[in-house]
């Protein structure tokens, strides 16, 4: 962050608050010993998501997490990881207008996929709707190959 007086980019946050959903920080100048605040937004992923029927919805993250959490249930992986699992599929998509629910589904196999392998066949199994054991062993025996 460059000091707005002295344009010196080295500063101290000297408080930080939350307020009306922006990060409120006053900050202080390591060269001038000037104060000045600033405020923190979180960007907005603007995508579309064109879903298999041909409707279209907003891109949600809390289904990303939903997804992944459902997947990753009665296994090692742990919160921060489901976190840095969406943060990583959102860094993918961001950028883009408009993406298929297929697409973001890959995305979110491959993530689960470097993870953990039972929870990369719990969403594969949901998502490709496995309708029988076939669907499985097909799936296992390509993570396999994959793997090397």
């Amino acid at each position: 962050m460059k000091c707005p007086y002295c344009e010196n980019e080295t500063t101290k946050v000297k408080d930080s608050r939350e307020t009306e959903g922006k990060v409120r920080r006053r900050r202080e100048c390591a060269e001038c010993e000037r104060r000045f605040t600033t405020y923190e937004t979180a960007e907005k992923l603007d995508i579309q998501v064109t879903k298999r029927d041909g409707a279209k919805e907003p891109f949600k993250e809390s289904k990303i997490r939903e997804g992944i959490q459902r997947a990753v249930q009665k296994t090692a992986i742990t919160a921060e990881e489901v976190d840095e699992a969406v943060e990583n599929v959102k860094k993918q998509v961001m950028g883009k207008q408009e993406l298929t629910s297929e697409e973001i589904g890959n995305t979110v196999k491959k993530e689960l996929q470097e993870m953990d392998e039972v929870a990369y066949i719990r969403f594969a199994s949901v998502y490709e709707s496995f309708d029988d054991a076939e669907s499985f062993e097909e799936e296992i025996k390509e993570l396999k190959e994959k793997q090397g």
